[in-house]
């Protein structure tokens, strides 16, 4: 299933090298470049800059990320995005899990 700004996965599905994909979730934790982002598989950080964001976001926001890889770094698990990735909030009524 291919969607605009990537393969849709969940957490548990994001591995070490796979790129363009998008998953969304719920903010569980955040600071000023890293969001810990939550669904129903697990957790998993997602590292950004603050270009990559089209909405101001705050702990408990639902979000899409679009267009992201897979990375370990320092042996942990990590969300990145691609140069054209964005993270995108998403009312409450559009939060979809493949």
């Amino acid at each position: 299933m291919l969607k605009f700004g990537g393969l849709r996965v969940k957490i548990k599905d994001i591995s070490d090298g796979i790129r363009n994909v998008s998953i969304q979730g719920k903010i569980v934790d955040m600071n000023a470049f890293m969001i810990l982002l939550d669904d129903e598989t697990g957790k998993i950080f997602v590292r950004y800059r603050s270009r990559d964001l089209a909405d101001s976001l705050a702990i408990g926001d639902r979000i899409r990320v679009q267009k992201c890889h897979g990375r370990v770094y320092a042996g942990i698990l990590e969300i990145r995005l691609e140069r054209s990735g964005r993270i995108i909030k998403l009312p409450e009524s559009q939060v979809q899990y493949p």
